[in-house]
């Protein structure tokens, strides 16, 4: 059990290292202003938008406080937050507490389904290049 705990613990480790160091390099180098970040594959093949295109953009424009902004790149990585909150804070507690709290939440068949409605539903709308919809197409 400890060298279990020590492993989870090392991963805990990794994971607040990748973030912090991300988190910098998304905040000391803007997207919009920098090139050499990676570019959709998806977007680049077909034109289109995918469910995650204009994340990056979106995720820098939060660390630097811009919500309008991030709203606009990706409504969808914006609104699903909480859920990353929620699943670092289950990762944490479980690292560091004997009792363990499970994520019945993200593995219940309802969730997982209605999620990946979402996702395809996202990706429709904001590929329609008629008002509303064209709101949801991230900012190039």
């Amino acid at each position: 059990m400890l060298l279990m705990n020590n492993k989870l613990k090392i991963q805990f480790m990794i994971v607040t290292i990748a973030v912090v160091i991300l988190s910098l390099l998304y905040f000391l180098f803007p997207v919009a202003n920098y090139r050499f970040f990676p570019k959709c594959i998806f977007h680049e093949l077909t034109g289109l938008y995918c469910p995650g295109c204009g994340s990056q953009r979106a995720f820098s424009a939060l660390l630097h406080g811009d919500l309008l902004l991030a709203l606009h790149d990706n409504l969808l990585m914006v609104c699903s937050i909480p859920l990353l909150i929620y699943s670092a804070y289950i990762f944490t507690w479980n690292t560091f507490h004997q009792q363990k709290k499970r994520q019945r939440f993200f593995y219940s068949p309802a969730f997982v389904k209605s999620f990946l409605l979402l996702l395809i539903a996202f990706a429709v709308l904001r590929n329609i290049n008629l008002s509303p919809f064209n709101l949801l197409a991230p900012v190039l």
